[in-house]
């Protein structure tokens, strides 16, 4: 009885513990490859077998077999010369992590640098139909500022933002926004003219940068540029929202060159992360 007790005990249990011994073994060989993986970096592109047993602790023998799994699964890569890199399923991975993270976050950086210079209030907005939205945003200390925020709108057409995206879609898509738009008269700068509109557009898509002269606000100027993905459509735009007299000289001439590199620096990044949507 008591022996027909411990084998029912030991079929009801071994199952269970195998598997927990199992998963145990399995979270340690994954860890294990992993911290093969991690001893890559900029100081350290390529190791010899030796230099990785040395670096994770594991013995040559051990290490050997992960590294040939790696190897295997494409994860690292043979040089010929005795030693190992990252392989291009590590370097996919990497990507994707990065992908994965959204552009304004990865822009703010740049936005902060581009603030420091300027002392001005910096924007980021997204293309949503006719509209813009607002998704970064730092202030200046200047007293004067439109009442926006992080997920605020704006027409498209009507603000240097939008305009610097819309100048570079194809026309097609820029004479529908145009038919579809409300050209209302904020200030008595602003255009509401359709064909004063295209021509606005044709120059911004010549000189490469937009700017609101007061269009929206008297006493604000916008100077923007277009963010550009992999395929070279507009992802998003940056902005200086000025809130202070500027004379038409500093905006094109010192400003605008600022906003520009900015949002080329931006585009560079998501080329390099092969963004084409946010």
């Amino acid at each position: 009885m008591f022996g027909s007790e411990m084998a029912k005990s030991s079929e009801t249990k071994g199952p269970s513990s195998r598997r927990g011994t199992e998963a145990k073994v399995g979270v340690q060989s994954v860890g294990k490859a992993l911290a093969v993986l991690e001893l890559f970096n900029e100081d350290h592109p390529a190791m010899s077998i030796s230099e990785i047993a040395a670096g994770t602790g594991l013995n040559r023998a051990t290490t050997y077999r992960f590294c040939q799994t790696l190897l295997a699964l494409g994860y690292l890569e043979e040089m010929g010369n005795g030693e190992l890199r990252p392989g291009l399923k590590a370097i996919s991975l990497a990507r994707a992590a990065l992908s994965s993270r959204e552009l304004p976050e990865l822009a703010v950086p740049y936005l902060r640098d581009l603030q420091s210079h300027t002392h001005e209030t910096v924007n980021m907005a997204l293309l949503d139909g006719d509209e813009v939205v607002y998704v970064a945003r730092l202030l200046s200390d200047h007293l004067l500022a439109l009442r926006l925020f992080v997920g605020s709108r704006l027409s498209a057409v009507g603000s240097s933002l939008g305009r610097a995206m819309v100048a570079f879609l194809p026309d097609e898509e820029i004479d529908a926004l145009i038919a579809g738009a409300k050209l209302q008269s904020t200030t008595q700068r602003s255009i509401t003219d359709p064909d004063k509109l295209r021509a606005e557009l044709r120059k911004i898509r010549s000189r490469g940068y937009a700017v609101n002269d007061q269009e929206l606000v008297i006493g604000v100027t916008g100077v923007a540029a277009p963010v550009f993905g992999l395929s070279g459509k507009p992802l998003a735009a940056i902005n200086l929202s000025i809130s202070r007299p500027v004379k038409s000289s500093e905006v094109h001439d010192e400003l605008a060159p600022l906003v520009l590199q900015t949002a080329r620096s931006i585009s560079d990044l998501a080329t390099r992360l092969a963004l084409d949507s946010v």
